[in-house]
């Protein structure tokens, strides 16, 4: 934070740092108060391995610090020329800890320790920039007027569960928002010292939202398995970097004094360290006690076995994975060991199996596979089984020639035990297998209409559903069963239409109509227990019940979304979080409040950009209301909330406004004068969904509307004469957010007719040719006044705002690359009305408008949900950035992004 520049002070005739608060900042109250901080915090920390603190001012309205300017390079300049020699890297991480032992012996943590923060000098490493750091109060300790202690309360001006620091470096608690303390440091300081020794970051990902889930929830891999390293020393990096504070090392002293030990003393083999030799050259070398350094060793390494024994963090941890088009929505698979996710996948003109590390954003196909329908994952995650051309096959998932197991005529789901017996059914019944190839017998007939077994522990009992027609279902709909292998027996465990899925420490995962629950359930006796817990909502299924959701038997949980499926809240609407209105400029950074927090699902701005008219969601359905500046009282547009009335748009004049409704049973598009002065006018109405997305400057309303043929479409409709609806686009493809620039002469929407959703303009409202602007996926177009920009989000990144220059000469068109302008903290909610425009633009394209988490750093855009013990976010962010709206066409569901959740049990503790 601030700039720095290099000065001479002509009074004592020495060079220094000046470090002056940016110009933008200088008006702002909360960046003046923690400028004035870190000029507190650094003049209490004398220390030589802490950059001294000269001198603090303000001079023309400016702040500024002093610093002791140090020659050399930092910590990040380093290690861009590669990994740091052992006793090099260990000496960087004494110093620091020295430092920061220091720093929190006077109740200061860093919270932002990072290469970029330590200076490499003569006079060894030195600790920067204390500008994120947090001085911890000791209200009950005399504190003299000089002291840190004696700074009032309100020194501390981060606002509770927001996020300071950089991201690489941040712990667990850190990225939940919780309160930090000298254990954070001690995180980072094990994440530095771990890149110094190996050259690489412990924690990575290719997006932000892999990055998150690496740091909440995955072990790096231990520095021995590719560093001659002291086994101490492997343990007490790892130590440093449990996910869960209080299995760490405790203080920054107690980590200072095993460093030391390990350099001085040596590894568990005996051999010394690169440091202990030069020591011994210097005759600087002391002796340790064989038995003493054996006792210590052995202290060490006890804990560090259990270390290795423990499950990763409790926190539950969602992200995407964006998947090309899926022939079958539920061909989608998790190994048992969770390391991989394999899916089946159409690349050019048919499918194939893909296999992707769950640590990876790289999914491999797998040669040989080609039309490969259904899947299952072998026991020992090596191989998978999948179908095609009228086979059962398996694949080595490093690689190789399929091999043909046996004939069937379809695969409704299989599964494969331990004992190389893989057991699977097809329209013909239940049969058994040898994983090597052979006959298959039958197991159940195909008579009882057996599909989706799944193997239980022992390896000889399995659960599988069978559809109407067995005695034992009077009602006449499926039911789970569990059966044995070598038996015609079965027991009836459950009613319900689903496939089912038996996970540690014992529970069923099944579905009801697309919501997924968890039940306890004991594979000895087939019994349930406890209540259903609703786990998810919005899972795909097939008519035979099947459906799209898998889990490991190591906390990992795998599901795909549907856009036929809304979940409901317990009031009976839409589940949609309550967040602000907020302005942002071109880089994101924050202008003023619009709006406060609601259930905002669409939003509009007037021409004159004076007035807001956004559709906010309340219990039982939602009004549109209208806002502006300077009163914090909106106005009501509509006054039935059970109506659903949703989103508006203002006419080219800003006379009139035009939204959708839900009345007596019909969908319906509805035109009101905005100062209410007159009765609503009736333009159309519909069974299928109808909502207005954009008007044009003649006085034609362009809207979107479903059909269960051919999924989302776009219409136009005048407002006088017949009022007939114009198709402007209705093809197979999902086609949604049509957005007509001011001359009317061209319109941008969405379509996924390539697999994923992009954007694009063609002639409105008709004419040939089209371009495509997005590249790498885009949803939410939308114009600026004059037409020489359009904004949209990006789809992969999941919430970016980008923008691409737009020309127009005559009867042509061209687009300028999109650029990422910055990443957005938008929050998408499913609703019943549908498709919504989920932002506006200022008329000059210099602001945006849109309902996001006021206080939440954009690293939470990326599609990342922290749940659970203690997480800042519990549960309240159903989808950030994410287009839950496609449509009812198979296409659109078949290329919805599969959702992964870390350690989805830690919801069910206590239930």
């Amino acid at each position: 934070m601030g700039e720095v520049y290099k000065a001479a002070d002509t009074r004592l005739n020495r060079t220094v740092a000046i470090k002056v608060l940016p110009p933008q900042f200088a008006e702002n109250p909360e960046m003046k108060q923690r400028f004035e901080r870190e000029a507190q915090t650094i003049a209490g920390l004398n220390h030589p391995h802490i950059c001294t603190l000269h001198d603090v001012g303000t001079q023309n309205g400016s702040h500024y610090l002093v610093m002791e300017f140090l020659e050399g390079e930092t910590l990040a300049q380093r290690m861009a020329r590669g990994p740091l020699p052992l006793d090099e890297a260990l000496k960087v991480a004494i110093e620091i800890a020295d430092a920061l032992d220091k720093a929190h012996s006077h109740g200061v943590t860093h919270r932002d320790l990072k290469p970029g923060n330590v200076m490499l000098t003569q006079s060894g490493a030195k600790l920067l920039d204390f500008g994120l750091a947090k001085l911890r109060l000791q209200a009950q300790t005399p504190a003299s007027p000089t002291s840190l202690t004696s700074i009032p309360t309100s020194a501390d001006t981060t606002t509770p569960g927001t996020i300071l620091g950089t991201m690489q470096y941040m712990a667990p608690e850190q990225l939940e928002g919780q309160e930090a303390d000298a254990r954070t440091d001690i995180f980072a300081l094990g994440v530095l010292l771990y890149e110094m020794i190996s050259g690489k970051k412990p924690f990575s990902g290719r997006s932000q939202a892999l990055l998150i889930a690496a740091i909440m929830s995955l072990d790096p891999a231990p520095l021995s398995k590719s560093q001659n390293i002291p086994r101490a020393l492997d343990y007490v990096v790892m130590r440093c970097m449990m996910k869960d504070p209080e299995q760490r090392i405790q203080t920054a002293l107690d980590l200072m004094s095993q460093l030391r030990w390990i350099a001085q003393g040596g590894e568990a083999s005996g051999k010394a360290s690169p440091m202990m030799i030069r020591m011994r050259k210097r005759g600087l070398y002391a002796r340790i006690g064989l038995a003493v350094a054996a006792l210590l060793l052995l202290a060490m390494a006890l804990p560090a076995a259990r270390y290795f024994r423990n499950s990763p963090s409790g926190l539950e941890t969602q992200f995407l994975v964006t998947v090309p088009d899926m022939p079958v929505a539920e061909a989608v698979s998790i190994s048992s060991d969770g390391h991989a996710i394999a899916f089946s996948a159409r690349d050019a003109s048919t499918s194939y199996v893909f296999v992707r590390p769950i640590n990876s954003e790289t999914a491999t196909k797998l040669a040989g596979t080609e039309g490969a329908g259904r899947l299952f994952w072998s026991p020992d995650g090596k191989s998978i089984a999948f179908f095609a051309a009228g086979r059962l096959k398996r694949v080595e998932v490093t690689g190789g020639s399929p091999v043909n197991l046996c004939e069937t005529p379809d695969l409704l789901g299989g599964t494969w035990n331990a004992e190389n017996v893989i057991l699977f059914a097809s329209s013909k019944g239940l049969f058994r297998v040898p994983d090597v190839g052979g006959a298959p017998v039958t197991v159940v007939s195909g008579s009882e209409k057996p599909m989706e077994p799944w193997f239980l522990p022992d390896g000889k009992h399995y659960l599988y559903l069978a559809s109407s027609g067995l005695p034992a279902s009077p009602a006449g709909g499926g039911a789970i069963y569990a059966g044995l292998l070598d038996s015609k027996d079965s027991t009836r465990v459950l009613a319900a239409e689903s496939n089912p899925v038996y996970v540690e420490p014992g529970y069923l995962l099944y579905h009801r109509e697309g919501t997924l629950y968890a039940q306890r359930f004991s594979p000895g006796n087939f019994k349930l227990s406890g209540d259903a817990i609703r786990i998810a909502d919005k899972i795909p299924y097939a008519t035979n019940g099947a459906a799209a959701f898998s889990a490991s038997q190591t906390g990992i949980l795998l599901y795909r979304n549907s856009p036929l499926l809304v979940a409901p809240s317990e009031t009976g609407g839409s589940s949609i979080p309550s967040v602000p209105m907020i302005w942002v400029d071109r880089m994101g950074a924050r202008i003023s409040q619009a709006a406060a927090p609601g259930g905002f699902v669409g939003v509009d701005l007037s021409p004159d950009g004076k007035h807001i008219a956004a559709h906010r969601h309340d219990p039982g359905g939602g009004d549109i209301y209208i806002f502006e500046a300077g009163n914090d009282t909106p106005s009501k547009l509509t006054f039935d909330a059970a109506e659903d009335s949703s989103m508006p748009v203002w006419s080219p004049d800003g006379t009139r406004i035009a939204y959708g409704a839900h009345k007596a049973g019909k969908w319906g598009i509805y035109v009101k004068l905005a100062d209410n002065s007159r009765t609503e006018e009736l333009v159309i109405d519909s069974e299928s969904i109808v909502m207005p997305m954009s008007w044009t400057s003649d006085g034609k309303l362009v809207y979107w509307s479903i059909s269960p043929k051919t999924g989302g479409d776009i219409y136009s409709i005048s407002l006088t004469g017949d009022k007939k609806p114009v198709p402007i686009l209705n093809s197979p493809s999902d086609e949604r957010n049509p957005q007509v620039s001011s001359d009317g002469k061209w319109i941008a929407y969405s379509s996924n007719e390539t697999g994923r959703s992009e954007i694009y303009i063609k002639p409105f409202p008709e004419g040939p040719g089209k371009i495509q602007v997005s590249v790498k996926g885009g949803v939410y177009p939308r114009w600026r006044r004059d037409n020489k920009e359009l904004f949209f989000m990006n789809l992969v990144s999941l919430g970016e705002m980008m923008a691409s220059d737009i020309h127009v000469s005559g009867a042509s068109i061209q687009r300028e690359v999109p650029h990422a302008l910055f990443q957005t903290q938008f929050v998408s909610s499913a609703h019943t009305g549908g498709q919504y425009n989920n932002y506006a633009v200022a008329p000059n394209g210099q602001q945006f408008l849109i309902p996001q988490y006021d206080t939440l750093p954009a690293l939470y855009t990326s599609g990342v949900v922290g749940r659970g013990r203690g997480a800042t976010l519990a549960g309240v962010l159903p989808s950030i950035a994410v287009d839950r709206h496609a449509s009812t066409s198979s296409s659109s569901t078949s290329s919805a992004p599969i959702t992964v959740v870390l350690n989805w049990t830690e919801t069910l503790r206590g239930k």
